[in-house]
C-alpha cells in the first residue's frame, strides 16, 4: 500500500511535479499497446497503478530503489508504452516509473562511433541527429515502433524489426549499460570497446531481461554508417509455397537487408493506406507477395538488385516483378510499417462490430522448417473460423500473426486464448521460439516453461533474486508470471 508517508518521500526525492496519484494519469499508465483497446471494455484488463513517478538523474533513481526495499514497494519501469506483452503493466498496483524526462543525448564519439545516452531518449531522435552527420549514421535495429520507442525500452526488450537478418538486434549496437539494480546497487556492465572476453558477459544479460534485475539509467551504443541506397524488388505469388522456395534462392545468393512475407489479407491491408496516402502505388492482390529490401552502394546495390529480379522472374508462379526506390520505395515501407493497424481495419469480426482489439502473435520456427510449419498453421487457422492476416521476417523465420476479437464476446475471448496455445504448442514442435521480438511480459511469460523448462526457469529466477532479493523490480514479469493470460482459455 502506498501511504502518504511514502508519497512525500517520493516528492523530497522527486520534486512534488513529478510525483501523481491522479486517477486520470493513471489510467494513461493503465496498458501498453495491445491492451489499451481491451482497457477501454474490460475492467479486467486495466491496470492502475498506485503512483507514477517521473524521475529526472541516476541519483533520484538509486533513491528511489532504496525507498523501495525500504517500503517494499513494487517499481514498474516504463518507456513509451509501446510494448506488445504487457511489460510496462502494474497489473498489481505499485509505481510506474517513467524514464521519458532522461532523454538527454550525453556524447556523440565520431572518432569511436558510439552515442552515450540516457533511458528516455526516442530512437527517432537519436536516428534524426546521426543520420545528419557527415554522409550519415544509423544504428538499424528498426523496430516496428521506430517512430515512438525509446532507448531504453529498446534495450530492455533488445528490440529489433525488419532488418534483424543483416543488422542483427538492439543487442548487437549495445557497448555498455549503467544500472541500478534491484539491490539498491549502481554497476556499469560493458565496455567502450566492440568485444571482449574477459569474464562472463553481464551485459548481455541486462540486454532484454525487461526491466526485473535493474533500471538503465545510461547507455552507450555504438553506431554504424548509413547505406549510399535502398532498393526493393517486390514479386507477387499465386502459391505460399512457391513464395517460400524463392526466398530461400534469394537468401542462398545473398543476405538482403529485409526479406519480407505478406499475405493476401495483408496485401489489402497495404492498399489500404496506400489508396489514402500514396495512391500512385497500388499492389497486386495475390495469395502472397515478398519484398526484398537491398542496401550499400549504387553500383554493388544495382547488380543485386538485379539477381533478385531475375530469381523472381524465371518462377512460373511470381508475377509482376518490380524493383522499386526513390518514392516508390519509401513509400511501399511506410505501408508495410502501417499494414498492422490498417488490416485491423479491414478485420472487423461482423458488420458494424461493436470495438473489438487486436491478437498479435510473434512466433519464429527455423527457416528450413517454414514451408510445413506453415501448412499446419494454416489448417490450426481454419478449424477456429477467425478472420486474420499474417506478415513475416522471412529472413530470420519470424511471422505476425494478427486478428482480431469483438470485446463483448466472452466465448471469442475463449476461442483466441484456446488458438494461441495450440499455436504456441504448434510452434514449439518445429524447435522455435514463442516470441522473437515483442517479449514475454505477462501474456507469453505463462507459456516460457513449454519452452525453456523448469531447470531453466528456476535457474532464471535464481540470477533475478542475485540482482533484485526482494522482488521489487517488475514483479509478475518473464520469469515470474501471475496466473494471468491475454485471453482465457477452456483447457
Amino acid at each position: 500500500m502506498i501511504t502518504s508517508e511514502i508519497i512525500d518521500k517520493m516528492e523530497q526525492i522527486l520534486g512534488k511535479k513529478y510525483v501523481s496519484n491522479d486517477p486520470v494519469e493513471l489510467y494513461c499508465y493503465s496498458h501498453d499497446y495491445t491492451s489499451r483497446a481491451l482497457s477501454w471494455i474490460q475492467d479486467e484488463y486495466r491496470f492502475m497503478a498506485d503512483l507514477v513517478i517521473k524521475p529526472q538523474n541516476a541519483d533520484q533513481v538509486k533513491d528511489i530503489i532504496d525507498l523501495a526495499n525500504h517500503e517494499k514497494i513494487k517499481l514498474i519501469p516504463r518507456g513509451a508504452g509501446t510494448s506488445f506483452g504487457g511489460q510496462t503493466l502494474p497489473f498489481d498496483g505499485g509505481v510506474v516509473v517513467d524514464f521519458g524526462l532522461m532523454n538527454k543525448i550525453l556524447e556523440v564519439n565520431t572518432e569511436e562511433n558510439y552515442v552515450i545516452v540516457e533511458p528516455g531518449v526516442l530512437y527517432k531522435d537519436l536516428s534524426k541527429i546521426l543520420n545528419e552527420i557527415g554522409n550519415g549514421y544509423w544504428i538499424p535495429c528498426n523496430p516496428g515502433s521506430a517512430d515512438v520507442c525509446t532507448i531504453g525500452g529498446m534495450i530492455a526488450n533488445n528490440a529489433s524489426g525488419e532488418s534483424a537478418i543483416k543488422y542483427g538486434t538492439t543487442r548487437d549496437y549495445t557497448l555498455n549499460v549503467k544500472v541500478i539494480t534491484g539491490s539498491g546497487q549502481k554497476i556499469q556492465f560493458g565496455r567502450l570497446v566492440k568485444k571482449s572476453v574477459s569474464g562472463l558477459d553481464l551485459l548481455s544479460l541486462f540486454v532484454g531481461s525487461e526491466g526485473i534485475l535493474g533500471l538503465i539509467t545510461e547507455a552507450t551504443l555504438k553506431f554504424i554508417s548509413l547505406p549510399e541506397v535502398f532498393t526493393t524488388i517486390l514479386a507477387f505469388f499465386n502459391s505460399k509455397q512457391a513464395a517460400f522456395e524463392t526466398a530461400k534462392q534469394i537468401k542462398d545468393y545473398i543476405t538482403p537487408m529485409s526479406l519480407e512475407f505478406v499475405d493476401q489479407a495483408v496485401l489489402s491491408g497495404m492498399n489500404l493506406y496506400l489508396d489514402r496516402i500514396y495512391p500512385k502505388l497500388n499492389l497486386k492482390i495475390s495469395n502472397a507477395a515478398i519484398i526484398v529490401r537491398i542496401d550499400g552502394d549504387k553500383q554493388t546495390t544495382a547488380i543485386h538488385a538485379e539477381k533478385v529480379k531475375e530469381i523472381f522472374d524465371t518462377n512460373e508462379h511470381a508475377s509482376s516483378v518490380k524493383i522499386l526506390s526513390g518514392t516508390d520505395h519509401e513509400y511501399l515501407w511506410k505501408a508495410r510499417d502501417c499494414s498492422g493497424p490498417s488490416l485491423l481495419r479491414l478485420l472487423r469480426p461482423f458488420k458494424n462490430a461493436a470495438p473489438y482489439a487486436p491478437a498479435i502473435l510473434d512466433f519464429a520456427i527455423p527457416f528450413s522448417k517454414m514451408i510445413d510449419f506453415f501448412e499446419k498453421l494454416i489448417d490450426i487457422m481454419k478449424t477456429y473460423n477467425i478472420k486474420y492476416g499474417i506478415v513475416g521476417h522471412l529472413g530470420d523465420g519470424n511471422l505476425h500473426i494478427t486478428s482480431s476479437i469483438p470485446l463483448k464476446s466472452k466465448r471469442e475471448f475463449v476461442k483466441i486464448g484456446n488458438l494461441q496455445e495450440e499455436l504456441v504448442d504448434l510452434t514449439l514442435s518445429f524447435n522455435g521460439t514463442i516470441t522473437a521480438e515483442h517479449g514475454c511480459g505477462i501474456w507469453k511469460a505463462p507459456y516460457l516453461p513449454l519452452e525453456h523448462g523448469k531447470e531453466q526457469i528456476e535457474l532464471m529466477k535464481r540470477i533475478k533474486s542475485v540482482f533484485d532479493p526482494n522482488n521489487i523490480l517488475n514483479p509478475g514479469k518473464m520469469v515470474s508470471p501471475p496466473k494471468l493470460t491475454y485471453f482465457p482459455t477452456s483447457r
